[in-house]
């Protein structure tokens, strides 16, 4: 099973992958889901994976909500985060 690396939360409209705010860019769906483990109770999510791309810079990474709504993020803990 691969592993993904927590990377954090967003409450105000704004969080930053490899410098890029995903927030102030379209998001390309791969159309795959992962299986992630919420960071304090390890509770299961299924998030799906997205890309923005930003210049050349094109970062990949899986969001999805828990269950207060807010958004979450995990990077592939590999290199194939940014494609």
């Amino acid at each position: 099973m691969k592993q993904y690396e927590y990377l954090g939360r967003e409450g105000k409209g704004r969080f930053c992958i490899k410098g890029v705010d995903v927030f102030k860019y379209p998001w390309y769906s791969f159309g795959e889901c992962a299986v992630v483990l919420h960071p304090d109770t390890k509770k299961p999510y299924a998030f799906s994976t997205y890309s923005v791309t930003c210049g050349e810079k094109t970062v990949r990474f899986l969001a999805g909500k828990f269950d207060n709504d807010e958004w979450v993020f995990y990077a592939a803990s590999d290199e194939d985060q940014e494609v």
